[in-house]
């Protein structure tokens, strides 16, 4: 338990260090431009590949500056989108929140493993995406009257079947598979190109 909230603690104090700022914006920054890339499904639904960056972050600087990284994304993609006319969601902003928590937690570590990768990614794509977005976005804006705590069966019927119908819990299974690809090649150098750079700066200093 003291070595889980320590985790927090480091990755806490990492925002003390000017580099940690400079490499989560660079990654920030591609994320932003990854995202520009996404490909639209429906209004609420897109193939996107912004966990990619986000999950360098987690990997280097853990869970909280995880957090903030994926909220300061979600405050600017939706500013790029100039959704107004739907309003921010307080609790989708937690969700986002939530995700690079759960990716700060998995792959804060000094070797990554397959498995916590697809532990992370995994978690996330099923509590964050399926479960928790999936029904806030359905209680927020496609049936104001759902809620999970008075739901009778007819109810849950018929989220499930707009979870099919909308594409969320199709897409979301289906990609996975690339999702686990695309980090276990990814994560793995990006933490080697890190380390090389890092020791090269501190041998120069």
């Amino acid at each position: 338990m003291n070595s889980f909230f320590s985790m927090f603690k480091r990755s806490a104090e990492s925002l003390k260090d000017i580099r940690t700022i400079t490499t989560t914006g660079i990654l920030l920054a591609m994320a932003v431009a990854i995202r520009s890339l996404a490909i639209h499904i429906t209004p609420d639904l897109r193939i996107i590949f912004t966990f990619v960056p986000l999950c360098v972050i987690a990997m280097l600087y853990g869970p909280v500056i995880c957090g903030m990284s994926a909220l300061a994304l979600d405050i600017i993609g939706y500013v790029i989108d100039n959704r107004g006319a739907r309003g921010y969601s307080p609790q989708l902003a937690l969700v986002i929140v939530l995700m690079g928590v759960i990716y700060g937690c998995f792959l804060y570590r000094e070797k990554i493993s397959f498995l916590m990768i697809i532990l992370a990614r995994g978690i996330v794509v099923l509590v964050c995406n399926i479960c928790l977005n999936s029904y806030f976005i359905y209680s927020l804006y496609i049936n104001k009257n759902f809620s999970i705590f008075t739901a009778d069966k007819e109810a849950w019927d018929l989220f499930i079947t707009w979870l099919w119908t909308s594409f969320r819990l199709p897409k979301n299974l289906a990609e996975l598979p690339l999702d686990f690809a695309i980090l276990i090649i990814v994560l793995p150098a990006a933490l080697t190109a890190y380390n090389r750079v890092t020791k090269r700066k501190r041998t120069a200093e």
